[in-house]
Parts: structure tokens; sequence; C-alpha cells
């Protein structure tokens, strides 16, 4: 029954079914003394037109069958002698009573069953979104029970935990799943989590064919039925950690490169806050990294102080290069005069990402007459 009504509603036939019925029950009518109650036989119409799932269908139905209800006291013959006019037109009547009814209820029935076909639709359109979202963020779901303290992975988090060869795991044993220096970490966290109910979020390596890293991230928060499960997610992020990875290697190769250099080195962020120093630069001022990114402007002469900090803001503000000489003050507390130069680097967007500097020391006779002079 509900394959013939799936195929009624998918078939763009069944409106022209339904007029010429209405056509057959008009005929018939039509040709049937006043007094028999026809009109009715206009009320499975509707029922068949409800099926279609199309209100537009419904209402031309609707509409037509009480048009020809009383289209039919003009063609049809004339009542039975001695049955009175009054009783036909009541009998029409109460046909359009019957069919109101019905259209109103199969009207509601189609609004009904459209908003949970719009809802089925949202729904299926969430599920395909989440499961795109786990593909793109490669997350996935676990749950844990409060009564026997199991860990139950889902299908997709088994998966991105590639050392896990079932999906139910004592604590201990879903600790286990992960490298040693974060087993009795993982553990602790998930027992506090069981106990009192407390978010965590960790970041952890699992320990593939011994010498492999596959790092993944483990979260945990409040369930909605604390009493039954908590849940929480497992997240893959070796690609991000091998990104975050590669960005402190080649920090670290920086600062080893700025460090081999007989000049000063320093870079600042975009808004010309100052981020870096080489050692050669900490050695020469005495300072800590901390004291000199936080007040440069300290080791700089007090007379030469007012220009250096103008010419860079304008240069930070423009995108210009930076070349000026000015005093700097070495750990014994006397000025040396310095050629000091920095570059803006732009980004993919054309934006300044950056910036990097470099300070050589220059005698009194050495300054050139086309950098930003003090005077």
């Amino acid at each position: 029954m509900s394959h013939w009504i799936q195929q009624l509603r998918e078939n763009d036939n069944a409106a022209y079914l339904i007029y010429l019925l209405l056509l057959l029950i008009f005929a018939a009518d039509s040709q049937t003394q006043l007094g028999f109650a026809h009109g009715f036989l206009y009320a499975p119409l509707l029922l068949l037109a409800s099926l279609t799932d199309k209100l537009r269908l419904l209402h031309t139905t609707f509409i037509a069958a009480v048009v020809l209800i009383w289209l039919g006291v003009l063609t049809s013959p004339a009542a039975p002698q001695g049955f009175s006019f009054i009783f036909v037109l009541a009998n029409r009547a109460g046909a359009c009573v019957c069919l109101l009814l019905i259209y109103l209820q199969m009207r509601a029935a189609i609004y009904l069953h459209l908003q949970q076909n719009r809802q089925r639709a949202d729904m299926e359109m969430q599920k395909q979104q989440l499961q795109l979202a786990n593909k793109l963020t490669k997350f996935a779901r676990w749950t844990l029970d409060t009564h026997t303290s199991m860990v139950r992975l889902s299908a997709e988090a088994k998966a991105l935990l590639p050392n896990a060869s079932r999906t139910r795991f004592t604590l201990s044993q879903f600790s286990s799943l992960f490298q040693s220096p974060y087993q009795a970490v993982i553990q602790q966290l998930m027992s506090d989590y069981l106990e009192q109910q407390q978010p965590f979020d960790i970041e952890c390596p699992c320990l593939l064919d011994g010498k492999t890293e596959h790092w993944v991230r483990i979260v945990g928060y409040a369930s909605v039925n604390p009493e039954a499960t908590m849940q929480g997610i497992v997240q893959e992020i070796n690609s991000a950690h091998q990104v975050k990875m590669r960005l402190a290697q080649e920090q670290q190769r920086f600062k080893h490169w700025a460090d081999s250099m007989p000049i000063f080195v320093w870079t600042a962020d975009s808004s010309g806050a100052v981020n870096f120093v080489s050692q050669m630069l900490l050695n020469y001022t005495g300072l800590t990294a901390e004291q000199l990114t936080a007040n440069w402007l300290d080791v700089v002469h007090p007379d030469d102080r007012q220009h250096v900090s103008v010419h860079w803001l304008h240069c930070v503000q423009s995108g210009d290069p930076y070349s000026i000489e000015f005093r700097i003050r070495r750990h014994d507390g006397s000025y040396i005069w310095h050629l000091t130069k920095a570059v803006a680097e732009y980004g993919s967007d054309g934006n300044i990402e950056k910036w990097l500097g470099s300070a050589m020391a220059i005698s009194v006779a050495a300054k050139k007459p086309d950098t930003a002079k003090l005077n």
C-alpha cells in the first residue's frame, strides 16, 4: 500500500486522473434525477488528492467538487414527483459541508506530512554536514559508561586510533593506547571526569610500529545525562602537529642563523612590537630577551628616542623600509652609533606579517647622509 502511495506522489499524471474522475462523477450526476446524494461521491477524490501531498491539487479538487455539486442542480433531471426542492438543496449543502470537513482534515494532514518531510530532510542534511565535518576535521565520538567505567569508541573513533583493536576498553586499557608519559595523565583525567564531571582537553601521541608518532586530541565534556554516560570526542591532529613541529624547527633554525651573524638581528610583528632579538644583541646590552623586547627604546640614547620612535611608527603604518642611525647603550653604559634597518615581509593577502631588522655598529665618520639622520 505504501509503495502504491509513493508511486502516486511521484506520478505527475495523478492530477489528470483526479480531473477525469471529477468529470465522470459530474456526468453521472447530470444523468440522475435530483434528490440522490451524488455529491458525496466527490469525497474519495479529496482523499486521493491528499495522498499526493500536493496542496494545490487538493485545493483545486475541493473547489471543483463544490462547483460541480451545484452545477448538477442545473443539469440533472427534475426530482421525482412530490420530492421537495428544499430537500434537494439540503442534500447538496450537506455534501458540501462533508467535503469541507474532509478538505480541512486532509489539508492539515498534508501540512503535517510536509513539515515532517522538511524535518527529515533537515536532519539528513545535518547528518551529511556532520559526516563531512568529521572527514574534514577528523574527529569522532566516544562515551564513558558511569556504571561499568567502560570507554566505548564509535567506529569512526576506532579508525582514528590506529592501535585500537576493539571498541570497548577499561580506563587502563584505553590509556595504554598512548605513549607511556601520557598514560598516567590520561587515566587520571578520565577518573576525575568520571567522579567529578570535570571536563578535559589533552593532546597526546599514539605509538605506531614502535617509532612513528600519531597525534590525537582527546576531549571530555559534561553529558546531558551524567547518570548514564559521559561523552567526548577524539580528533586526529597529526597534520596540525607536524605543521607545528615544522614551524618550531624553522624558528629554531632562524634563531641559530641570527645568533651566528656578526650583526644584531631582530624581528617585530605587524604592529611594530619587537618579538625577537639575537643573542649578540642581548650580550651587547646585558639585558634579557624579555626586558629588551618589552622596552627596547630604553637602550636608545635619550636624545635619539623621539625621532627613532616617530620614524619607526611611520614605517610600520606605511610599509616603507626602515633605515636610521642612532646610538644604542652598551652593557657598560656607553652609547655606540648603529645603522639600523628593517624591511616588511608581506603575506599572501598583501598585508604586512612581520618585520625583519638588523643593526650594525658604525663610526661617526662613516655615517651616511641618505639615512634618517638624527640632529
